[in-house]
């Protein structure tokens, strides 16, 4: 469906098989509580959800269906917290190297981590084995030093530091 404002308050839909269209109020009644959990994420701008109205049509509503989207994504940071200090105690007691617990905490998989530092597959697999990790060139550390935004010393180091993210590097 296309969407597009008229006015302060109105907005129009045209379905693009049928063609028809469909102009919608967003009324007072239906203004959304104010969440500042996502504030954050939306930087502000006002968020908008379909759903079907009396007529069985799409309508643009407010954004109070926010709420579980709110609850889901809470809960899918919380079992990356877990997972993330999962690898980090497997990091602690030397059974992964400390490539694993950046692969978590950053939430990439061995073929993204190989695709950002241009190696095979076989190799990144390799370099979570602590006894090989220990013997990585200085030039392939170089490459996951830069993909997650830590030093070179940290990385040679293990120090296991909080994932990069945007909200970190603005503050």
């Amino acid at each position: 469906m296309q969407r597009r404002v008229e006015e302060e308050g109105r907005v129009s839909m045209q379905c693009p098989t049928s063609g028809s269209t469909e102009t919608s109020s967003l009324t007072a009644d239906r203004e959304a509580p104010v969440y500042s959990s996502y504030q954050k994420i939306t930087d502000g701008l006002k968020i908008v959800s379909y759903v079907i109205n009396d007529r069985g049509k799409y309508e643009l509503t407010p954004d109070f269906l926010w709420q579980p989207v709110t609850v889901v994504n809470h809960q899918a940071w919380e079992e990356i917290a877990k997972k993330t200090t999962i690898s980090r105690n497997k990091v602690a007691a030397g059974r992964v190297s400390c490539l694993h617990y950046y692969m978590t905490a950053n939430q990439m998989d061995i073929g993204l981590v190989a695709q950002y530092t241009g190696q095979p597959r076989w190799k990144v697999c390799l370099h979570l084995v602590p006894f090989v990790f220990a013997r990585v060139s200085a030039d392939t550390l170089r490459k996951y030093a830069e993909l997650y935004k830590i030093s070179l010393d940290d990385l040679c180091k293990g120090r296991l530091l909080a994932p990069f993210t945007m909200t970190n590097n603005q503050e």
